[in-house]
């Protein structure tokens, strides 16, 4: 499924993810994935036995910057956020041997700003890799994208991500509201090959087990947006 149409689009609404197979070649993963092991140092690397989360990854690795200008890219965001989408965070996940976690059910609230400035609706305030991190009110949320390029299989063994169809559309849940939604709906896997992309909004309820065989999961992870921050805040792009 490569653009989003119009159908697709209304299907992405109501469910908040979408799995784009075969987006780049093998030989284009190859090569992001050359470059993300020519640039693993500084400050936003964390390591455990082995290099397994990078943040602020276009800053680290300059040659990806381009990545969300790609052709294919704007064909799936554009039908969501507009044309004037642009990167507000970038990352890179990895499970191996050294650093195979879990994470629980949780939505993505927290986004990165330049300084912090008090404004009404966000709060938590925290630095990471002398970043500014905030969790957002839900109305900044609604309108973001989050894209997981994958550049290893992933499939039910090595911990994909699991996420429940449309609780995208609770806004900004409370643990009850969390233990409600992981109760009464069934997770669906987001088995994913080297080469595919899952596109889904930062509010679905999502989360990810161990890999059982655990090898390189290797995901380059980028959160979109279209629009300015409130209240003089401004994203740390």
């Amino acid at each position: 499924m490569f653009p989003i149409e119009t159908d697709q689009k209304a299907d992405f609404q109501r469910d908040g993810y979408r799995i784009f197979d075969s987006v780049f070649s093998s030989k284009e993963v190859a090569a992001m994935i050359e470059i993300l092991e020519s640039n693993v140092e500084g400050e936003g690397v964390r390591r455990k036995s082995d290099v397994y989360a990078v943040r602020n990854l276009l800053e680290i690795a300059p040659e990806l910057r381009r990545l969300p200008e790609d052709p294919r890219i704007c064909s799936i965001v554009e039908p969501i956020l507009g044309a004037e989408y642009f990167v507000v965070r970038s990352l890179l996940f990895d499970k191996i041997p050294g650093a195979n976690w879990k994470v629980g059910w949780h939505q993505d609230r927290t986004i990165t700003v330049r300084k912090r400035i008090v404004a009404p609706g966000f709060g938590s305030w925290s630095t990471k890799a002398g970043i500014q991190h905030v969790q957002a009110p839900v109305n900044v949320l609604e309108n973001m994208l989050a894209l997981r390029i994958h550049l290893d299989d992933c499939g039910s063994e090595n911990g994909p991500l699991r996420i429940l169809p449309g609780s995208h559309r609770s806004g900004i849940l409370t643990d009850e509201g969390i233990k409600h939604w992981s109760s009464t709906v069934s997770p669906f896997i987001c088995s994913v090959q080297a080469g595919g992309i899952l596109a889904l909004r930062p509010l679905l309820l999502h989360a990810s087990s161990p890999a059982q065989t655990p090898a390189h999961r290797r995901v380059i992870h980028l959160e979109l947006a279209s629009e300015k921050l409130p209240g003089g805040l401004e994203w740390n792009a």
